[in-house]
């Protein structure tokens, strides 16, 4: 029997830059591959696939196209829009649409019954389950971010010190967290969730290209300079070989929470861009004290409290790890059919 083609739409690793997607690319590609499905293409969400001819080739070939949903489905966003959109396209004709891992919040009510002709869709947590829900009219299941689906990480056995300093997808944000770390320094590391300051979009004009590639270095050396305690690392795996060393992780992103989860480090953190965090909060069961306005983030107010986990959030953090792991493997096996 022939495998089944899978093209991956929204994929979030193309270039390596964020340690968070890189985890959940993999563990998607994993889940199809290992169930005997094989993956042709792979996407990237900043990429309108209409209007790419390589794209609707590879596109034109595959029997299963799967959409990370991941962030980018809130506020009706221009490419979350492109997502939406192949429903309708003639391309989708005859193959298997599936829409994983995904936020759903406050977007056009038309999107609805394009979404309803997706053969699969399942929200990465309860909130979205329900706008999803109200929009294609029949019940849509979550699980948690495929980040998490992998379970609890083993224990390194090290003992764990001091504070990891995370970053934001707000600028204002990020910003506090730096100033944060290097009033809390030597005590502190500031280690973003990126492998640089941004990410390059190459599907701009050369020019465009060569301007922010330029301004971006420039901008880096900057922030390196101010803060001595920064480090960007090269790879996931070497974030989790530090988290899994601190006693302590403050952070603006939600995969930073998700990935806390997994390392099994306590974290604080400060609300994103949508209602993302604090839905995780509440699918996990986790105590709010944790979810703090950055104006409050001090170094004596981190002295001052015990962050370990509590029995309870500890689990609730292990039920919703390996639920998430169970949900996930029937996800697929779904998928790969």
């Amino acid at each position: 029997m022939a495998a089944k083609k899978f093209v991956l739409m929204n994929h979030t690793n193309m270039q390596g830059h964020h340690f968070g997607c890189a985890r959940v690319m993999r563990i998607i590609e994993d889940g199809l591959q290992v169930r005997g499905g094989e993956i042709i293409g792979r996407l990237d969400g900043k990429q309108n696939w209409q209007t790419t001819p390589e794209a609707l080739a590879i596109l034109a070939q595959a029997d299963g196209i799967v959409i990370n949903g991941e962030g980018t489905l809130h506020g009706g966003r221009k490419k979350a829009g492109w997502l939406v959109d192949i429903a309708d396209h003639p391309v989708s004709k005859g193959k298997e649409l599936s829409l994983i891992n995904t936020i759903y919040q406050n977007n056009p009510p038309e999107w609805g019954s394009r979404l309803a002709r997706f053969d699969h869709i399942y929200a990465r947590e309860s909130r979205s389950a329900a706008a999803l829900t109200q929009a294609v009219g029949r019940p849509v299941p979550w699980l948690g971010d495929l980040s998490t689906s992998a379970g609890a990480l083993p224990d390194n056995g090290q003992a764990r010190s001091g504070v990891m300093v995370g970053d934001s997808v707000h600028n204002t944000v990020s910003a506090g967290l730096a100033k944060f770390s290097r009033d809390m320094s030597p005590q502190a590391d500031l280690i973003p969730l990126t492998i640089s300051l941004r990410e390059e979009n190459p599907y701009r004009p050369w020019l465009i290209r060569q301007y922010r590639h330029y301004t971006l270095k420039l901008r880096q050396a900057v922030q390196e300079r101010r803060y001595p305690n920064l480090r960007y690392l090269s790879s996931e795996e070497a974030y989790l070989d530090l988290l899994r060393t601190k006693s302590l992780s403050v952070t603006g992103r939600f995969h930073g929470i998700c990935l806390n989860l997994a390392a099994g480090t306590p974290f604080i953190c400060i609300s994103s861009n949508s209602w993302k965090i604090e839905a995780l909060f509440d699918d996990v069961g986790l105590n709010p004290r944790r979810l703090i306005a950055l104006a409050d983030l001090s170094p004596q107010m981190v002295a001052d409290h015990d962050w370990s986990f509590d029995d309870k959030e500890t689990a609730n953090i292990a039920a919703y790890l390996q639920r998430t792991q169970s949900q996930a493997a029937d996800m697929f096996d779904k998928i790969v059919g």
